[in-house]
This record gives structure tokens, sequence and C-alpha cells, in this order.
């Protein structure tokens, strides 16, 4: 994984551009709000000082940003854990699948990852079915100890991905 390399990713719909945490932190006031507000609430092991590519999720037309998506390597660089926030205005259009569905064909075609996870709070329905509809797996239950939280495991490995995006 290049840090120096930005990457844009394009869908119908969006554009899903990496950015640094210097351009994430320098950006508009309001999303590194969202962000913090987000993640000080979420699952996600997040230290995006390494080893984390950050994506801003763009539309297209109006250049409006719709969310983040993270891309975080695990103890091999064969593994990696994503975490998608779209802010609550955008949801229920569609625009996470279409993201998410893009960012793990980047992964698994680009990266070259064996298996990608998601950590879905139980009580978040809205995220467990973007991840089941972006062709991942529901896996069981975990605990998180240091946040004393029981959330949902999702995983697609490298023959899934092949199974699923290039038939």
């Amino acid at each position: 994984m290049n840090p120096e390399i930005h990457n844009t990713l394009e869908t119908k719909r969006l554009l899903i551009k990496q950015i640094n945490q210097e351009e994430l932190l320098k950006s508009d006031k309001g999303l590194h709000q969202k962000f913090e507000g987000y993640t000080n609430q979420s699952n996600f092991s997040l230290d995006i000082r390494k080893n984390t590519l950050i994506f801003s999720i763009t539309h297209k037309v109006n250049s409006q940003v719709l969310g983040l998506i993270f891309l975080k390597s695990l103890n091999t660089s064969s593994e990696m854990e994503c975490y998608f926030i779209l802010f609550p205005q955008y949801r229920g259009s569609g625009y996470a699948i279409e993201a998410l569905k893009k960012s793990i064909e980047f992964a698994f075609s680009t990266l070259k990852i064996d298996t990608l996870f998601a950590y879905v709070s139980q009580d978040n329905r809205g995220a467990w079915l973007v991840a089941e509809r972006s062709g991942m797996k529901y896996m069981g239950d975990i605990i998180i100890e240091q946040k004393n939280k029981k959330v949902m495991k999702f995983s697609m490995n490298k023959n899934d991905f092949d199974n699923i995006y290039l038939l």
C-alpha cells in the first residue's frame, strides 16, 4: 500500500477519491466534525496515521461529499478492514452499496488482498444491509472488549469476490 499514490475510483454516480489524513483534517470543518462524531461511536479500530487508505465519497453531478470509506491493513498485508460512513441525509439512495462495491473491487483487484472484514453495530440495520448487499457474509457476533460492545462480523475472501464480482 503506497500512501503517495492517490487513487480515484468511479461508479455511475460517484467519485471515490483517495485522500490523506492531512486532507481530511483540512477539509470542510463539517466533514471533519462528522467524521470525528461517527468514529467516536464506531467499532472501527481506527488509527488513520498508518496503514489506512481514506476515500471521500463524492456525488459526480453536484460534487457534494456524501461520506467516507476507510480501508485499513490488518496484521498481514493480505487482510483489510473496511469502514464506511454515509451521512444521514444521503442514506436510502444506494450510495453506500455503490461505493462499498467499488471499494471492494479495488481492495481485491488492485491491492490484491485475500480477506476483507467489516464490523457493524447490531443496532445499525442499514449498515449490515449494505455489507450483505455488497456481497459480504455474516460471520457471527463478536465482542469489542475496549468498547464493551457486541458487533456483527462480516467478511469476504478472494474466492467470494471472484464468484460475485468477476462473473
